[in-house]
């Protein structure tokens, strides 16, 4: 009776399935999705389109950015400051990952750039701002097997999660409290492509999708405020020894979650619940696969699916804390 018992309580407590409502539709392949105070969405298109999506799902064109397009190349996130002000990440005429800041009518500021200089994959691109810093996201340099063996490289960018201060005078500064290191921007290595990641501001902590190569998809986690994490690419594929020749001196955290194929093949991070609408989802991590179309809760070594949704390629957020996402084929989802 005491194990049906705890068996109900953990049922009860976990999230059931949810609905997807759409939101809008008819956009050309969108990367990310920003909510906006007032109930607006800004919508990058991967061909450098700026979307302005309202609450009743009229579409116009709010900003166009110049932009390679070549494979995974393209117009990749944003966030905002304000009204006409906000933080892109794209990648330019020669494939370098570009991080800049706009003004609508104002022009750019570029702020960090990342050479690419082969490989037209793997360029990670997602931003988040958290505490005024700037977070970004890179790839390892493309290929298969990490050829530049970059990203457990301290002296590359590439592979890596970066954190700046771009508001001093110069291009952009390192923060004070950055780990040591021959680039300072560096606050998590040995990552391959993580294509999206977040901030949960709740416990400080910074949950990272990582694309794998051959066998896995991986989740790692960190705290923002802790020491520099290497997660183990190439050395690593989640937990599966990969390229031998490139393990030498790392001291490597392994993956909070990782799943073979049978499950998924190319994994989208998402973000920690912190909304009102769905308290059984709430203090839940929700990520999906682009491939297979799962998304998932993830809490508490437990995963459960909650909903199917294929070409899952960002996750965002409402004013509300409201989960929402985009996919492939043009369409903004909110969950419910």
């Amino acid at each position: 009776m005491i194990a049906i018992a705890l068996l109900a309580a953990t049922l009860a407590a976990s999230p059931g399935p949810v609905d997807l409502q759409q939101v809008a539709k008819g956009l050309g392949q969108p990367t990310s999705v920003v909510a906006a105070p007032n109930g607006n969405l800004f919508v990058t298109e991967k061909t450098g389109r700026i979307v302005k999506v309202t609450p009743s799902g009229k579409k116009r064109t709010w900003f166009r950015i110049p932009v390679s397009t070549d494979g995974e190349q393209g117009l990749l996130s944003m966030v905002r400051l304000d009204t006409k002000r906000f933080y892109a990440a794209y990648t330019d005429s020669k494939g370098a990952l570009q991080v800049s800041r706009f003004r609508k009518g104002g022009g750019e500021r570029k702020i960090i750039r990342i050479k690419h200089p082969r490989y037209t994959n793997h360029n990670g691109g997602q931003l988040a701002l958290h505490k005024g810093l700037l977070y970004i996201s890179t790839g390892d340099g493309g290929g298969s097997g990490d050829p530049y063996r970059a990203a457990g490289d301290l002296r590359d960018l590439r592979g890596k999660i970066l954190r700046i201060d771009p508001t001093c005078k110069k291009r952009y500064c390192i923060p004070s409290g950055n780990p040591r290191s021959a680039r300072r921007e560096i606050i998590a290595a040995g990552l391959r492509n993580p294509w999206r990641f977040s901030i949960d501001p709740v416990t400080q902590r910074l949950w990272i999708g990582d694309v794998g190569q051959n066998a896995f998809e991986e989740i790692d986690r960190m705290s923002v405020n802790g020491p520099r994490r290497d997660f183990g690419w190439s050395c690593w594929e989640a937990r599966s020894r990969f390229n031998a020749d490139d393990c030498s001196g790392r001291s490597v955290r392994k993956p909070v979650l990782a799943y073979g194929r049978s499950a998924g093949e190319s994994v989208t991070g998402g973000y920690v619940y912190r909304g009102r609408d769905l308290p059984r989802l709430r203090g839940w991590y929700v990520f999906g696969d682009f491939i297979s179309g799962q998304i998932w809760a993830y809490k508490g070594g437990k995963k459960i699916s909650i909903g199917t949704a294929r070409g899952v390629t960002s996750f965002g957020l409402t004013a509300f804390g409201e989960l929402l996402l985009t996919t492939i084929d043009g369409r903004v989802l909110r969950v419910e």
